[in-house]
């Protein structure tokens, strides 16, 4: 299975709550969603002056939950500080899940993990 680097990057947003966006450490990436499979390793890479704790939410617009319910995921186990890389989480969930996360200690700022079949996008996987 693949490992994800997920950059934490200063926000091109005029938003003031938006510290960071999350980008894939790739060429030419945009902000926001990554498609990973199951059993893929995803890490988060703080090139931000500020620290930053990804944290799942239920839905896209969800406010962070403390503690985190039970069942839910623990994408990393402490906040990112600036310059550093988070532990790896290993995706559990089946295709045709979407995990959604934001900072916990900035919850304007939001990712997504879309789980999608071998091989497959999310543009041709239905969410859940």
């Amino acid at each position: 299975m693949p490992d994800w680097s997920i950059k934490i990057v200063p926000s091109k947003s005029q938003i003031a709550e938006v510290l960071a966006e999350f980008v894939a450490d790739e060429k030419d990436a945009e902000p926001g969603s990554f498609d990973v499979e199951q059993g893929d390793l995803v890490s988060w890479n703080n090139t931000a002056p500020e620290e930053h704790w990804p944290w799942p939410v239920r839905t896209q617009n969800a406010p962070p939950v403390i503690p985190l319910p039970p069942g839910s995921p623990v994408l990393v186990t402490d906040s990112v500080k600036p310059n550093t890389s988070s532990d790896f989480y290993n995706v559990a969930a089946p295709a045709g899940t979407t995990l959604f996360y934001c900072c916990r200690l900035h919850p304007a700022e939001r990712g997504r993990l879309v789980v999608v079949g071998f091989g497959k996008s999310s543009k041709d996987t239905p969410t859940v």
